[in-house]
């Protein structure tokens, strides 16, 4: 879900001084103007804004380049100022926050009077260059200008309710340089963008939301944009609940954990937690009794009741039982980071109990770079990936425990991308792309999706406050699905853009090729 503007080139202000020697001071009104001669036309020039009114008291410059002089006025209350200018010549009209705005040729003839209106719009906002970045302030009275395009910017969200604080970038293409648009407690922003420039829109958690062009001609253009998205705000607050949720299960664990350090002897005797035994020192072969005796007892339970794993709360195994046969032939790339540590006695249980006769299984495990600093970590090159292709538990067991002893994921984002391309290269042409999920990890590198050109089979752990959209998001570029505890999500490929699914107690939305998960 994410989150992520536009165009520069700022005219600067033209204000000849009236000092400068070749600036001609002609400050004349009707009353006041001298007749036109054989060799200059009396120009009687009046300036109008977008509603057809005069502009009064506006400074104006006429340059003409041939002569390389400049002719000064000040328009009247009516907005009209009185020249005496060289006829058959060209000039430039130039107000000071708009240079260059209108040209004209006067008459070639002599002893002749003309008139000549041309359009205005004032300038009533300001402008601040931090770096590349521009921020303005924009006067609701403003119009559109002949270099710039007046935007009306409003960010609603999927209930019409306006987002308040809502930062939008505008990315000028040819310039390089971004407007910044915040909105206001109505949801609205007003920029004010340089003509003739392509422009890309971006949020900070979604790039490239939209793009549009700005031809660079004389008229004064408005354009208004409306977006709708789940609000930063939002986004944050749901990142720091999953990084919240996610603490209070592994603080838990961690406590378990350190009262079996306190005590090895009960974490030796249990039957559960089978690479935590390992890391006590516990023989492998005593470990690997220990796996067999409890997946014993599972198959006897399933005997019992099929949907045994579903009532015990085994996300991983119920999701591989249901789609065993489906399933039969796989790649399963897990993330085996710290928060994933009670979920692997289910991995290796799901191996021992050997339930479809002639399964493939290769495996893939993922820790997020090898206890590699977060500032070094870099998409699609993290590292941290242990793969094993033997079918048999010593590989396994020896697989996994280098995996966790590698690093244990001390961020929250995970490398799930670059596991699952390495999945991709183990595939053969009938086995299916699994991954085992931490539902409260993001995604690290969500950037290299595109990449991903097979169906993946996403089974979640740690599911019961709704669905990570990062997960959402790969399955439905992927044509792939989703397996929580108890469900098998597999139209989410299938949805148009604004279209809602629901997941267990939680309603998600499409928007542009990602998902939202909606209030109730």
């Amino acid at each position: 879900m994410k989150a992520a503007l536009f165009l520069a080139a700022i005219a600067l202000a033209y204000t000849p001084l009236f000092a400068q020697p070749d600036t001609i001071i002609q400050n004349y009104h009707r009353a006041s103007a001298p007749k036109a001669t054989e060799t200059h036309v009396q120009l009687t020039l009046r300036v109008l804004d977008l509603n057809n009114r005069g502009v009064p008291a506006l400074e104006l410059w006429l340059a003409n380049e041939k002569q390389d002089k400049i002719w000064y006025g000040k328009t009247d209350d009516a907005g009209t100022a009185v020249f005496l200018l060289p006829r058959g010549q060209q000039f430039t009209v130039s107000a000071a926050d708009e240079p260059a705005f209108e040209s004209f040729r006067t008459v070639d003839a002599k002893f002749v009077q003309s008139r000549l209106a041309i359009g205005y719009s004032p300038k009533t906002y300001t402008e601040e260059v931090r770096n590349d970045t521009l921020f303005q302030r924009v006067a609701e009275s403003q119009m559109p200008t002949r270099s710039r395009v007046l935007l009306w910017l409003t960010v609603v969200g999927f209930e019409g309710q306006p987002h308040e604080g809502e930062l939008l970038y505008f990315n000028m293409q040819k310039s390089g340089q971004v407007f910044v648009a915040e909105t206001d407690a109505t949801g609205r922003a007003i920029l004010m963008l340089p003509k003739g420039d392509s422009i890309v829109m971006s949020t900070r958690f979604e790039p490239e939301i939209t793009r549009f062009f700005l031809p660079d001609d004389d008229r004064a253009g408005k354009l208004r944009l409306r977006y709708t998205t789940i609000g930063t705000k939002a986004i944050l607050a749901r990142e720091a609940e999953r990084a919240r949720q996610a603490a209070i299960r592994d603080s838990l664990y961690r406590l378990d954990r350190l009262r079996d350090s306190l005590a090895a002897e009960r974490a030796l005797a249990g039957e559960e937690d089978f690479l935590h035994m390992l890391s006590f020192g516990a023989d492998p072969e005593r470990v690997k009794e220990r796996i067999a005796s409890r997946a014993a007892k599972e198959k006897v339970l399933l005997e019992a009741d099929e949907h045994y794993f579903e009532k015990a709360g085994q996300e991983v195994e119920a999701a591989l039982y249901r789609k065993r046969a489906e399933w039969s032939n796989k790649v399963i790339v897990t993330d085996i980071t710290g928060s994933m540590y009670p979920y692997m006695d289910q991995v290796l249980l799901w191996h021992a109990l050997a339930l479809v006769p002639g399964e493939q299984n290769r495996y893939i495990f993922f820790n997020d770079g090898d206890s590699t600093p977060e500032s070094e970590k870099k998409p699609g090159a993290a590292g941290g990936i242990y793969i094993t292709e033997e079918m048999n538990m010593d590989r396994l067991l020896e697989t996994m425990n280098k995996a966790m002893a590698g690093g244990s994921g001390a961020d929250s984002p995970e490398n799930d991308l670059e596991a699952l391309l390495e999945g991709v290269r183990l595939m053969g042409e009938i086995d299916e792309l699994i991954l085992i999920a931490d539902n409260y990890s993001d995604v690290r590198d969500i950037e290299l999706l595109n990449r991903l050109h097979a169906p993946v089979r996403i089974v979640l752990a740690g599911a019961d406050y709704g669905v990570n959209e990062d997960y959402l998001e790969i399955a439905y570029s992927t044509g792939g699905s989703i397996h929580t505890l108890e469900e098998d999500i597999y139209e989410l490929s299938h949805l148009a853009d604004g279209e809602v699914v629901r997941i267990g107690a939680y309603r998600y939305r499409v928007n542009r090729g990602k998902f939202v998960q909606l209030t109730e």
